[in-house]
């Protein structure tokens, strides 16, 4: 199974933007399997590398609100939050699905059914006088 590596920006809210309450949420998401990387940036964010056939993005969040971190509650947040999910929710559901080999696919289909042989665009009439 190949490796789907993402990087994300997790905003922590409210009173959990104390830097030890940010240094102990790195500390925790560091031991949880999947995740690669876990890198303090302010004193409310932290960038998260993981491996998103092993854990997703709603999972983490999942984690440390359970935990009893709170995450940030802006509309723009949120709505990235949701997208992410859906995305990965995406990636997830079809595992095999790669856009190289869709891509791929297309050239090969559309090379499969293009008329191959003499391109020669002048009628035939023309092409045996000249």
């Amino acid at each position: 199974m190949t490796e789907k590596l993402k990087r994300r920006t997790i905003r922590l809210g409210g009173a959990d933007a104390n830097p030890e309450r940010v240094r102990s949420a790195a500390r925790l998401l560091r031991d949880v399997k999947g995740v690669s990387e876990v890198h303090i940036v302010s004193r409310n964010r932290l960038v998260v590398r993981y491996n998103v056939r092993q854990i997703t993005l709603q999972v983490i969040e999942a984690l440390l609100r359970e935990f009893g971190y709170q995450l940030e509650t802006g509309l723009l947040c949120r709505c990235m939050r949701a997208v992410f999910y859906y995305l990965e929710d995406i990636e997830c559901s079809d595992p095999i699905h790669d856009q190289a080999e869709c891509t791929r696919d297309v050239f090969i289909t559309r090379y499969l059914r293009r008329e191959h042989g003499c391109r020669d665009q002048r009628p035939d009439y023309l092409r045996r006088y000249l």
